[in-house]
């Protein structure tokens, strides 16, 4: 939940900066096809950019959850409750806000598929002809002429030879030639999993004002201008249309006619393209560069920890399938932990470097010796996957010892770090000597 909610931060952030760019630097200049072009990437980058992530730089130092439950367990006084590992099934705050965010995103889902469903009813019920590269519908409903993808929806009684019936038809072809129709199901799919960043809904506005823009511009190529714009201004304002679709009728117009009456092309144009570029390389410095910074967690006093890493020399324990030994994993997971006991203030003793086999006897001795404070012992069990009763892992205790209580503190550490992480572990209670 707390990633997710990061990601959606970030997404929010990134969109957000770059859709501020396009409010004062690109709106309401005669880049159209660059706005198109800088909307839709804006979606994209602000979706993509918090997935990646590269190391700007890093301390060394450590931070492990898990060493602390065990350093917690080693040091503790008192008796605890030992977990033998049922975890109960609850529901969370944070399971029920994402319950409550994917029955929005399912319920928006819906409405999309409903307006799509709504349009191709109306293909369906009415006569259509096959033109080249589009299919004209003729319909009387008011809400049309629209377009949708491949498909021009056209209002019974308008005259297509007319004067501005041509130029409604030039306007809706623009926008099936350039394929709007994506762009707008593009944003509507990204609404769906991302409705809560509110960046989102301004940049479908304004993709959706573009998309007028330069439909506008390719209805009035060799004509007049003046007659397009009282065109506009004349048109029956009143019913809404779905998202999905390109109305000729349904737009803001004030926008519309003062780009149809700037003859200039945007001042600086090449530069408000070109400072597009640090934008973006701002972004990636900010968002997607992390500094690996890990707090160190040691303990309060020296930890004197025995791993024994089980079987050696002859004694190869457990084969895998692929021949691999038992005796080999386990020392290298022992190897492993040598390793990284230094970091947190705790001396660990193997009981064998090697491909040795040392005694039982010499195993016990090696712990008494160094004085341990705790003894662990790693194996790595064989069994057939058709008759496994045991979760995948085990933590043993030896019943009959005198660090009984100890050692059920320590593994309950153990075992709530693995299920934590969501790995099965099970205690098991050794009534004999392990």
């Amino acid at each position: 939940m707390q990633t997710a909610s990061l990601f959606l931060l970030k997404s929010i952030i990134i969109s957000g900066l770059m859709f501020l760019y396009y409010w004062f630097i690109l709106r309401n200049r005669k880049l159209h096809s660059f706005n198109r072009f800088y909307l839709l990437a804006s979606v994209v980058v602000s979706i993509a950019l918090p997935f990646v992530n590269f190391e700007w730089y890093s301390v060394s130092s450590l931070h492990s959850k898990t060493a602390v439950k065990i350093l917690e367990a080693i040091n503790s006084n008192e008796v605890e409750k030992i977990p033998l590992v049922k975890q109960s099934l609850f529901i969370s705050f944070e399971m029920v806000l994402a319950g409550i965010y994917l029955l929005i995103s399912a319920g928006m889902l819906l409405v999309l598929c409903g307006r799509i469903y709504w349009v191709y009813r109306i293909k369906a019920k009415n006569s259509k002809n096959r033109m080249e590269g589009y299919d004209m519908v003729y319909t009387d409903i008011n809400k049309a002429p629209f377009s949708f993808m491949k498909t021009l929806f056209w209002k019974e009684g308008i005259d297509p030879e007319g004067r501005q019936g041509k130029q409604i038809l030039r306007h809706e072809l623009i926008h099936i030639k350039l394929k709007h129709s994506l762009d707008k199901l593009f944003m509507q799919l990204v609404l769906v999993a991302f409705w809560i960043n509110p960046v989102y809904w301004l940049i479908k506005k304004e993709l959706s004002m573009v998309h007028e823009f330069i439909a506008d511009e390719g209805a009035i190529e060799n004509s007049n201008t003046e007659l397009f714009a009282e065109m506009l201004l004349v048109a029956n304002y009143g019913n809404i249309l779905p998202d999905i679709v390109h109305p000729f009728f349904y737009s803001p117009i004030k926008r519309r006619i003062m780009m149809l009456n700037n003859l200039n092309k945007a001042s600086y144009s090449i530069l408000r393209k070109l400072f597009v570029l640090p934008l973006l390389f701002s972004a990636i410095l900010l968002f997607s560069f992390s500094k690996k910074n890990v707090v160190l967690n040691r303990a309060d006093r020296k930890i004197v920890m025995v791993i024994d890493a089980g079987h050696g020399g002859e004694d190869n324990g457990a084969i895998a399938k692929n021949g691999t030994a038992e005796k080999n994993m386990v020392l290298k997971i022992a190897n492993k932990m040598t390793q990284m006991g230094e970091a947190y203030n705790i001396e660990v003793v193997p009981t064998r470097k090697g491909d040795e086999y040392p005694s039982l006897d010499a195993r016990a001795q090696k712990a008494n010796e160094v004085h341990a404070d705790l003894f662990v012992s790693i194996h790595i069990n064989s069994s057939d996957e058709n008759t496994v009763k045991h979760a995948p892992y085990e933590v043993i205790a030896d019943g009959r010892g005198t660090q009984y209580t100890a050692s059920s503190v320590l593994a309950s550490a153990i075992i709530g770090r693995l299920n934590a992480d969501g790995k099965q572990a099970e205690f098991v209670k050794k009534a004999s000597g392990c």
